[in-house]
């Protein structure tokens, strides 16, 4: 007798029992590739000096000490004369303001380009989305020249700026293709009941695009948190640098740096990065496999 199963959308299809081996197999030898780094520096994170080379199995620590975590707030004010709940702050300024500003004109833009019509509107998308394959460094010079010449070097304006710039046309194309997916028959019925394309816009098309604007905040938020070179030209000053900034100075400072209290730096950073993929998992999910399946 065949072995048969019926998945929750109705279609039947034939088990195998090597493909279902094989194919757990491969995805716990990616999860281990993924995962076992974050463990690792976990691991270092949590041992005490004395055993911090070694440890039982590669991950579990012969003494378990927190000092590594008291340590790297210390060692940052030290070495960079910044502390790193400053170093923090500016992160989350930087991000929450360039995430913010990216999601509220991507929004607008995409339901420009999905709803309206106007002179030009395929070139100039084409054209826009065209700008992501550009290397970031290409622009760093004129940028920065820009940037002295409008007086905003060495301040979160620059960084979020040039943020925006690049960033924006990945929104617009997330959310124009969520929205062109949203049957037309609901945005024909709201025009005929004589609301506006704002109104459109607001109550009819952002509570369906959740899950895309989960997944744009997810991925902006990800590029803005880890972002590097820009923040390190644009905001030289040390009292306004970023945590990937402070971290790459501390691990190539002169002075000899503990791996245990790096590692613990590290591991505080990753912290807002998994409070909000919590946040937004569910509508993450949702947007990741929008178009997959059609009901």
């Amino acid at each position: 007798m065949e072995n048969l199963k019926k998945n929750n959308y109705g279609a039947t299809f034939k088990r195998s029992p090597i493909f279902y081996i094989v194919t757990r197999i491969v995805v716990i030898f990616f999860m281990i590739i993924i995962i076992f780094p974050l463990l690792y520096t976990l691991s270092l994170s949590i041992r005490s000096p004395d055993t911090v080379y070694s440890a039982r199995f590669f991950l579990i620590p012969y003494e378990f000490s927190f000092q590594n975590y008291i340590d790297a707030f210390v060692n940052a004010e030290q070495r960079l004369k910044v502390s790193f709940p400053r170093m923090f702050l500016n992160s989350v300024v930087v991000t929450s303001l360039s995430v913010s500003l990216i999601i509220t004109l991507s929004i607008f833009s995409a339901f420009a380009f999905s709803h309206l019509r106007f002179p030009l509107k395929e070139g100039l998308y084409n054209v826009m989305i065209a700008s992501v394959a550009m290397p970031a460094q290409v622009l760093l010079i004129p940028l920065f020249y820009i940037f002295i010449y409008l007086g905003i070097i060495n301040t979160y304006s620059a960084v979020i700026l040039a943020y925006a710039g690049f960033l924006i046309p990945i929104g617009i194309l997330i959310l124009r293709m969520f929205y062109e997916q949203i049957p037309r028959e609901l945005t024909e019925a709201g025009t005929v009941d004589g609301a506006s394309d704002f109104q459109l816009l607001i109550r009819i098309l952002l509570p369906l695009a959740k899950p895309a604007i989960a997944t744009c905040i997810i991925l902006l938020f990800l590029d803005t948190w880890n972002e590097f070179v820009y923040a390190m030209i644009f905001m030289q000053d040390s009292t306004i640098h970023t945590v990937p900034v402070g971290l790459a100075k501390i691990g190539t400072s002169r002075y000899h740096v503990n791996i245990g209290t790096y590692s613990a730096s590290v591991m505080i950073t990753i912290i807002p990065v998994m409070l909000i993929f919590a946040i937004f998992q569910r509508w993450f999910i949702a947007g990741i496999t929008m178009g997959a399946l059609k009901h």
